[in-house]
């Protein structure tokens, strides 16, 4: 595992009717240890509702083995406990990050093309999600498999695939060079999480991790 990370990222959905929690506390029964994380994006969500919901996902994560990041907030990963932060493309600078909260040992950041990845990585950033992959409404023209191969190509920061990702392009996306993959649908659409969790678990366990 490069610099600990995990090959999967599961992004919250806090719009579901049950909340953010019940699909990834069910998704995480069972999983390996060290090969998931969960990234806790609420936007809307009070200062005091994203603490709470944060708080309960690092008890969560913790009894998993899995790493907690909080999205554009280090100062609310630093009250939970996070293990680190994941910054937007109009978020802070990986370096301002590294420099005021050094406790935080991931930071992670969204882009959508090559030069955003390589601007990250120049700037700290320890991995990238790169999206979108296929089709997401209103996140624009995707990539696809080629298109992402082309954009990390020569990109040293381990990158993840983003966007409609499903256990079929898991292997295909590794082929082509992602370091593993970040999911949000797969899981909270899914009638059994733990089972999906596990079927893209399987796939990466079998792929060596990027550059390996």
């Amino acid at each position: 595992m490069v610099g600990g990370l995990p090959r999967i990222w599961i992004i919250t959905d806090p719009d579901r009717p049950e909340g953010p929690i019940a699909s990834i506390r069910r998704a995480l029964d069972g999983c390996p240890a060290g090969l998931v994380g969960v990234q806790l994006r609420a936007k809307r969500a009070s200062d005091r509702q994203l603490a709470a919901w944060g708080r309960e996902l690092r008890e969560l994560t913790s009894a998993a083995g899995a790493a907690l990041t909080i999205n554009r907030r280090p100062d609310v990963a630093q009250i939970v406990g996070a293990d680190g932060v994941h910054l937007p493309e109009l978020g802070l600078a990986p370096e301002v990050v590294a420099r005021f909260w050094p406790e935080l040992r991931l930071i992670g950041v969204s882009r959508h093309d090559r030069a955003g990845l390589q601007t990250a990585e120049r700037r700290g950033a320890s991995y990238g999600f790169l999206s979108p992959v296929f089709v997401v409404p209103g996140k624009g023209v995707p990539l696809g498999i080629g298109g992402f191969e082309r954009a990390i190509a020569g990109v040293g920061m381990p990158t993840f695939a983003l966007g409609g990702i499903g256990a079929e392009h898991v292997e295909p996306l590794i082929s082509a060079g992602a370091f593993g993959v970040a999911v949000r649908r797969a899981i909270y659409e899914s009638s059994d999480p733990a089972e999906t969790l596990r079927a893209l678990s399987t796939l990466l366990d079998k792929r060596p991790e990027c550059g390996e």
